[in-house]
Order: structure tokens, then C-alpha cells, then sequence
């Protein structure tokens, strides 16, 4: 009777035991149920912001030396922090958050040239979130004042140890590198809303609903997108909508003049072919991807697929240079990258200028002039950046060949490399 008992003891101890590990001290059930409900106040407070977002407004730019193009440009620089990348942070910190790689005691890293750092503050504030941006030491004091007006904190570096410190940095301190090179093509949308309340934070899908209920507008396909790349993440995320629904529209990537897109595109190549000359600044701020980087691979250092892109084209720095002084002195108040947007579709129109037959070209206005008051607008640094190319001199005979195109419609690119070469 004595030994039954004791095995009844035992077995009870033993039951005790498996039955507190089985199950969590109440605790933990709290910290548990806490993080959930953070959770989905996160996903529910960036929705909020998508809404915020709404639609960036559709313009018609009128081109008077090519009347059978219709041009539109959305204008990205309408969102809450002036730029593109707006609802591009929003998507990777929606994303971040469903994934379970942000949570309630997370800190976030980013290595940016200024814009995505903004937008990237702006969303993880929004959420409680705190967010470093790695910035170059020479960064423009325009962009400096978005990331540090929208709650971000600075961490300054040179510019090609941005990335490296950024990771490293986020890895030391138990933080999130979000990583928008790497990440973009996983975070960005590009399938349809349907009826369902949330819609899609796609760019092109944002367009073609502007189309479809601008009863001004009698035609509504869209036969090119034209745009730059710098993550790769919102042209993909466009060609992939484009591809996804069969839509008949070719989706061009403007590229800069010494980046590796332009050959990462056409030949999958990681480094630049097409030309022999090293990257030379000043380059498109946050456009492109350098030959001296490590290389150009999709989902690991680039977004960029390059199965969804149509067709690619390099567009020489000094003319987008000059085309952002000539588009911002006939009322267009869009930085470097939406100037090469807009000399993009120019040389897409000429290439259809012989069949006169009538087309619609949609483009990206990405950010504001005003963030590039210290250089682009600055004729001592433009004669300094540009000097190889025959600076401020070069820079006004391109801008007379951009000038007739819009006027008349004459080839900007043919006729700026035979007329505007540095002596």
C-alpha cells in the first residue's frame, strides 16, 4: 500500500511537470497576445496611410513638336513625403510587418540617397517604429531636413560603404535592415484589387483607374510606361502587373549613362559592355546601378527583372541634367530622375514619329526640383560635375536640342551628341 502510493505521487509529480511545459506561463501568453495586437494595429494604421495616399494626381503634358503623343505623368511628388517612394515604404513596411520581421520592439535600418530613407521614417513612425537612414556625408540639406522632419535619425557614411554599415549595423543591434534593393520585388504589389475596399498600391494600376473614369480622356490603353530604376522595384512591379493581365503595353526602362541596367536588361550582364569608361559622377541621384558595385543580382542586390522590361535605353547625364532646367522653366517642377522619365518618352515618340499614328506614353514624376537647389540648379557645380562633357556650355546646347524637340520635334539625342560634344 506504501509503494502504491508513492507511484501515485510520483506519477502525479511527473503529470505536473509535462503539463507546465506544455504550456506557457501566463506571462508569456500576455506578451504573446500583446504582440498580436500590435500587430494588427500596424497592419491596420498603414492601411490607413494607403488610404491617405489615394490617387497622385494624372497629368497631360502637351508636346507641341509631337501632337500625335499623349503624354501623362503621375505625379509622384504629391505623396506626403514629395517623392515616388512614398508608397514604395509603405509597401515594404506593410510587408516587413506581415512577414514577422518587424515587431512591436523592432528598430529599422536603410541605406539611402535621401528619398526611400523619408518615406521608410514616415511609415515606420507612423507605426512606432524607430528607423536609421545611412546616408552619404554630402547629401543634399533638402533631403537631410525630409528624413529628420519625418522622424528619421542619421547615420552618415561615404557613399560606398552606405549599404555595408547599414547591415552591419542593423545585424549589431538586433535592428531590421530593410534592405530596399534586396527587398523591393518581394514587398511591391502588383496584382488587381478587384472590388475589395483595400486597393492595390500598384502605380499603374492607380493610372489606368485615373483613365478609365476621366471621361476627357476617350482612349483608354496606355501603349508604353517608361521609367528609370534604381532598386528595380517600381518598374517591375509594373511589368509584372502589365504581364500578369496581358496588357498591351511595353514597358521601357530609362537608364543612366553609366549604369549596368542597360546590359543587366538586354544580356543579363553585371557589369557594363556597352561602354568602356569607368562610372563618372555626378551620375542621376538614386537612379542606376554602378559597374563598381557588387554584382547586379535580382532579389539579392537588385529588384530589377529583367524579364518583364520591353525595351531599355541610356540616356546621356548631361542631357537629363539639362532637360530638368528646361522641363522646370516650362512649369514642370520635376527632379534629375523625372527628367530623364520625360526625355525617355520623347525618344520613344520620335521612334514612332513616322507612322503619325496617335499614342499614349505614361511616366513617373519622382520628386520635386526643390530638393536639388544645391547642385542641379547650381551653375558652379554643374561646370564641376560636368566638366568632361564641356559644363555649363555643353549642358545650354543640349538644353537648346531638348527645346527644339518639344517645339518641333526634332531628335534630341542624334542631334545633342553631333552638336554638344565637349571640344
Amino acid at each position: 500500500m506504501r509503494v502504491q502510493w508513492s507511484l501515485f505521487l510520483l506519477g502525479a509529480f511527473c503529470w505536473t511537470i509535462v503539463d507546465n511545459m506544455s504550456s506557457p506561463p501566463a506571462d508569456q501568453d500576455h506578451l504573446q497576445k500583446e504582440e498580436q495586437d500590435w500587430r494588427t494595429w500596424a497592419i491596420g494604421r498603414l492601411w490607413e496611410e494607403r488610404e491617405r495616399i489615394g490617387h497622385t494626381p494624372l497629368i497631360k503634358y502637351p508636346v507641341r513638336g509631337l501632337p500625335f503623343l499623349q503624354l501623362y505623368l503621375k505625379d509622384e511628388s504629391a505623396t506626403p513625403t514629395r517623392s515616388l517612394k512614398h508608397r514604395f515604404a509603405w509597401a515594404l513596411a506593410l510587408w516587413s510587418v506581415v512577414e514577422g520581421l518587424v515587431t512591436r520592439n523592432s528598430s529599422t535600418y536603410e541605406s539611402s540617397s535621401g528619398n526611400t530613407a523619408a518615406a521608410e521614417a514616415y511609415m515606420y513612425s507612423a507605426i512606432g517604429i524607430p528607423f536609421y537612414a545611412v546616408v552619404s556625408r554630402n547629401l543634399e540639406q533638402a533631403k537631410i531636413d525630409n528624413i529628420l522632419g519625418n522622424n528619421g535619425q542619421l547615420i552618415k557614411t561615404d557613399d560606398s560603404t552606405r549599404g555595408q554599415l547599414a547591415k552591419e549595423t542593423a545585424a549589431r543591434t538586433g535592428g531590421f535592415y530593410v534592405d530596399q534593393h534586396g527587398n523591393a520585388e518581394k514587398a511591391e504589389d502588383f496584382t488587381e484589387s478587384g472590388g475589395y475596399g483595400h486597393e492595390s498600391g500598384n502605380v499603374f494600376h492607380e493610372v489606368l483607374a485615373q483613365l478609365r473614369d476621366d471621361p476627357e480622356i476617350p482612349r483608354k490603353a496606355v501603349d508604353y510606361f517608361v521609367h528609370c530604376a534604381g532598386t528595380g522595384g517600381t518598374i517591375t512591379s509594373v511589368g509584372r502587373y502589365v504581364d500578369r493581365y496581358n496588357l498591351p503595353t511595353k514597358v521601357v526602362l530609362v537608364d543612366t549613362e553609366f549604369s549596368v541596367y542597360y546590359d543587366y536588361v538586354l544580356k543579363n550582364g553585371h557589369k557594363i559592355e556597352t561602354s568602356p569608361t569607368p562610372s563618372t559622377p555626378p551620375g542621376v541621384p538614386g537612379v542606376g546601378y554602378p559597374a563598381e558595385a557588387a554584382p547586379a543580382i535580382f532579389g539579392n542586390t537588385t529588384s530589377l527583372a529583367s524579364a518583364v522590361i520591353d525595351e531599355v535605353m541610356k540616356i546621356p547625364d548631361i542631357a537629363t541634367a539639362a532637360g530638368f532646367r528646361e522641363f522646370h522653366a516650362r512649369g514642370l517642377r520635376g527632379g534629375p530622375s523625372s527628367a530623364m522619365n520625360m526625355l525617355g518618352a520623347l525618344e520613344i515618340a520620335l521612334k514612332n514619329a513616322k507612322s503619325r499614328r496617335e499614342i499614349s506614353i505614361v511616366t513617373l514624376l519622382n520628386d520635386p526640383a526643390e530638393f536639388y537647389q544645391n547642385d542641379y540648379f547650381n551653375d558652379t557645380w554643374i561646370n564641376t560635375a560636368f566638366a568632361d562633357c564641356g559644363g555649363l556650355k555643353a549642358l545650354d546646347c543640349w538644353r537648346r536640342v531638348i527645346a527644339s524637340t518639344l517645339d518641333r520635334g526634332t531628335p534630341f539625342i542624334e542631334n545633342g551628341m553631333k552638336d554638344c560634344k565637349s571640344n
